[in-house]
């Protein structure tokens, strides 16, 4: 017999990954792939749940380019206008209301003319009570009873939210016109056309002049104080939206309805308590017209201020379909908006008449790309899972 080959032997205290890496192990992916990968995922998560922030800085750059273009300096005083504008402070106050009121998958398109009911009165018992506790219970009270009839008829009489709240948009607007000219000059304030804060009371000048219209300054940044009551209101209804009873069953309504009948919802006061409080977060808003601007006027006033509160709603990211959405998108939708609106005032060519067009092309756009964007990525989804099968 021969003698058996040295087929040589390994120590123990060597390590067997060591023997074996150049064989089997496999090869470890480059660390730029990883990188690349791992931010794309940050990107896409981002993007999915956070779009109206990217929309937001999109829009806020165009508006930039577009004032240096026109021979300006772009600075935080511009900023400063977006955060005090009309569009953010008092269509984004009702916008919140909105946003609940669609997350049921109902619609409220009474807003703006309850806006100029419920400021009337605000005026009203401010001029004759000069009381400013008084001038704001007022305000709610109008607000929520608004808001209560349009619940009532929508939830319980189970008229559709679009009929009911576009004969209320009428009702309102039309009891404000007739009170305006039936009611005497000393206590509208005004004529026979327009509510007014009598500057002669005592309280005219902490409501209107400090409140009202004036700022404060963090960090070289201007925060008007009517800007910081609707980022009040703003973070409460985010905390109801995502830490609360309340907010889950308003979610599991717009979501499925019967299946949150099922689970012990009462979705019909589910459905009519968020125009309630729509109409108490127009009660706010009113504040802030009375505050901010001293006077409505009924004819011409909150006209197509359903249709901003929408587009601050569907800028937000908020589906309108129901069931979906973030009420901190109601921020960056308002804000967004409100820079649009400054972009096409800010361009020389556009006559005010046309001005309105761009606005309602500009909802429509966005409304196609939420309805699109779903529908485009599952198709893309099935894709990949029939190229994975084969």
């Amino acid at each position: 017999m021969g003698e058996p080959k040295d087929v040589g032997f390994v120590p123990a205290d060597i390590d067997a990954e060591l023997v074996t890496d150049d064989v089997d192990a496999p090869e470890p992916k480059s660390s730029w792939r990883q990188t690349a990968s791992s931010t794309w995922q940050f990107v896409k998560s981002s993007w999915t749940n956070h779009s109206y922030i990217f929309v937001f800085v999109v829009v806020v750059i165009v508006y930039a380019i577009s004032t240096t273009m026109n021979g300006k300096k772009f600075n935080t005083g511009h900023i400063s206008s977006i955060l005090s504008s009309q569009n953010t402070v008092i269509v984004g106050t009702m916008a919140i209301g909105m946003a609940l009121v669609i997350i049921t998958g109902q619609i409220d398109l009474s807003i703006g003319s309850a806006l100029v009911l419920t400021t009337g009165v605000t005026i009203v018992v401010f001029n004759v009570t000069n009381s400013i506790p008084l001038m704001i219970l007022a305000a709610l009270g109008a607000g929520a009873v608004c808001g209560a009839i349009n619940g009532f008829l929508a939830a319980y009489v189970r008229i559709p939210p679009f009929i009911v709240t576009l004969g209320t948009m009428l009702i309102y607007r039309s009891i404000t016109l007739w009170a305006v000219r039936a009611i005497p000059r000393e206590v509208t304030g005004s004529g026979s056309s327009q509510f007014s804060m009598l500057s002669s009371n005592s309280s005219y000048q902490a409501m209107r002049m400090t409140f009202g219209t004036s700022k404060l300054t963090i960090g070289g940044f201007e925060f008007p104080y009517v800007t910081m009551l609707f980022l009040a209101c703003l973070i409460l209804f985010v905390f109801i939206s995502k830490s609360t009873k309340y907010g889950k069953a308003v979610y599991a309504v717009g979501s499925n309805e019967k299946a949150a009948r099922l689970s012990g919802v009462n979705t019909q006061w589910i459905k009519a308590s968020v125009f309630i409080v729509t109409g108490l977060l127009v009660g706010v808003a009113s504040i802030i017209q009375a505050s901010k601007v001293g006077n409505i006027t009924p004819a011409s006033s909150g006209r197509s201020y359903e249709m901003y509160a929408i587009a601050a709603v569907v800028l937000g990211g908020i589906a309108m379909s129901g069931g979906r959405g973030n009420i901190l998108g109601v921020l960056f939708g308002a804000l967004s908006y409100a820079t649009i609106n400054f972009i096409i005032v800010s361009i020389p060519a556009l006559s005010a008449d046309i001005q309105d067009t761009f606005q309602g092309l500009v909802l429509i756009l966005v409304i196609m790309v939420q309805t699109a964007g779903p529908a485009i990525r599952e198709r893309f989804r099935g894709r990949a899972k029939a190229v994975d099968a084969t």
